[in-house]
């Protein structure tokens, strides 16, 4: 149990300093757009071959549920 306690504490550690050094760097025009076209693709990719996602829109699950996953804002060219 102590080994997973320990991983968990260098996780937290590692991951608060890869916070803390990248949070105010500043995004170009261009990596913005290349970020919108990647949630673009990834929600592509959720409504038409996801099966979990095909299946809950299919079966009349939580339309609002399902869509929540989804970025806010994303691209297509």
């Amino acid at each position: 149990m102590r080994d997973v306690r320990e991983v968990g504490i260098s996780f937290k550690n590692i991951f608060r300093e890869i916070i803390l050094k990248k949070y105010k760097k500043k995004w170009s025009n261009k990596q913005r757009e290349i970020q919108l076209e990647k949630r673009g693709r990834y929600v592509e990719f959720n409504l038409l071959y996801d099966r979990g996602t095909k299946f809950g829109l299919q079966t009349n699950g939580n339309v609002e549920a399902i869509l929540m996953s989804l970025p806010p804002v994303a691209k297509w060219k």
